[in-house]
């Protein structure tokens, strides 16, 4: 029953100039900052990054870009767990303002328990940002473990701090991903890559 051939998947791409880091975007710190943009409800599971800090040196940090329904709860899980102080909930942010806080940023990590093909992790590649997600839903379709970001493990915030160390300990690797993931959201190439892979073929 169905379709029974060849299925194409294209990535989404976005306006790379929009997001692309300059060298005065990025401000001194002594701090390794954590992102995540996310509506703040339970598939997106922001708790399990603010659990992970446990595991994480003192000098790396948490900012919280979203609103939603959990947003009280999660509050008091950084409260509650000793992490409030390097823990930064944001709040709602205009789109058109989010790039300046990726380029603050070090890592971006969403370890959703479901997803479709997110533009919040499109984003963050373009921005120049590490990302760190989990191989759920749409995800696997563009990010590639160890060669577009790195997965961690569902419900799993030990191993969201594993993945964290991985990329502040080996900056080859780090800047590996973010160089390959640059590439694969960049909009001219993925126009270029649907014209070759499916318009073509027409």
């Amino acid at each position: 029953m169905g379709y029974r051939g060849q299925v194409e998947v294209i990535p989404n791409g976005v306006d790379v100039e929009k997001f692309r880091p300059t060298a005065n975007n990025k401000q001194p710190t002594t701090n390794t900052v954590l992102i995540t943009t996310s509506r703040l409800a339970e598939k997106n599971a922001v708790g399990d990054i603010i659990k992970a800090l446990k595991f994480l040196p003192n000098d790396v940090i948490l900012k919280i870009i979203g609103t939603g329904p959990l947003e009280f709860e999660l509050k008091e899980l950084a409260r509650i767990t000793g992490q409030g102080s390097r823990v930064k909930f944001l709040g709602h942010i205009p789109h058109y303002d989010i790039s300046k806080y990726l380029h603050e940023a070090d890592i971006f990590v969403r370890p959703s328990l479901s997803e479709g093909m997110g533009n919040s992790f499109i984003e963050a590649m373009a921005a120049g940002l590490p990302v760190i997600a989990t191989p759920v839903g749409g995800i696997p379709d563009f990010l590639q473990d160890g060669k577009t970001g790195l997965f961690c493990e569902v419900n799993n915030p030990k191993s969201i701090a594993d993945k964290v160390m991985e990329y502040i300990n080996n900056p080859e690797l780090t800047t590996r991903i973010v160089e390959n993931a640059n590439k694969m959201v960049d909009w001219n190439l993925v126009a270029r890559e649907m014209k070759e892979r499916v318009f073509d073929k027409v």
